[in-house]
C-alpha cells in the first residue's frame, strides 16, 4: 500500500474520533451548570453550538479522507492487477 494512503488513513481515523471527542465534550458542558463560561474556559469556543459544529466538520473532514483513501487503495490493486494479468 502506498505511505501516503497510510497517512490518509490514519488521519480520517484521528479525525472521526477527535471530532466525536470535541462533540462529547461539547454536550458535556452543555449540561453543566453554567454552559457560556465553561465553553470558552474548556472548549476554547465561543459557544457550546460552535463547538458542536467543528466537532461536526471534523467529522465529516474524515470521512472524506477515508473515502479517498479507499478508492486510492482500489486503484491501487485495480493496477496490480492489470500489471498481473499483461506479465501473463
Amino acid at each position: 500500500m502506498m505511505m501516503f494512503t497510510k497517512w490518509g488513513r490514519i488521519l480520517a481515523v484521528l479525525a472521526v474520533l477527535l471530532g466525536v471527542l470535541r462533540i462529547t465534550m461539547a454536550v458535556t458542558v452543555l449540561l453543566s451548570e453554567d454552559p457560556a463560561r465553561a465553553a470558552s474556559y474548556l472548549l476554547g469556543s465561543k459557544s457550546t453550538g460552535q463547538a458542536l459544529d467543528q466537532g461536526i466538520y471534523t467529522i465529516v473532514f474524515g470521512v472524506l479522507v477515508g473515502v479517498l483513501t479507499d478508492i486510492s487503495r482500489s486503484l491501487i490493486s485495480f493496477r496490480e492487477a492489470t500489471l498481473k494479468d499483461s506479465a501473463e
